[in-house]
């Protein structure tokens, strides 16, 4: 197979996976620990601007840093920022639920 061909295929490839897990992504499973107050409280701030991800789509780590650009963007749009008892509830809910490596 000519590289240009092989190239082609790998992108196509590469698009129908990415295509295939967007798909994945949507489907709607509940969310873990779904009657608790933390899931509550999670759900409450984090679907004020987006839907709720499922805690599970990302590492604890990855979360955090999640979390953080999150809380920038809250400020830069001028809302109220988490308070810190309501990033702890929630950090602790993400982190407990969330997908491994």
């Amino acid at each position: 197979m000519r590289r240009s061909s092989r190239l082609a295929t790998c992108l196509v490839g590469a698009i129908a996976a990415g295509l295939g897990l967007s798909l994945a992504a949507c489907k709607s499973r509940p969310l873990p620990e779904a009657d608790t107050a933390a899931a509550s409280v999670y759900v409450q701030h984090c679907s004020q601007c987006h839907r709720a991800y499922d805690p599970r789509s990302m590492t604890a780590s990855m979360w955090e840093t999640q979390v953080d650009a999150m809380d920038q963007k809250i400020r830069a749009a001028g809302m109220e920022p988490l308070t810190s008892d309501e990033r702890r509830i929630i950090m602790d809910y993400l982190t407990r639920n969330a997908g491994k490596n």
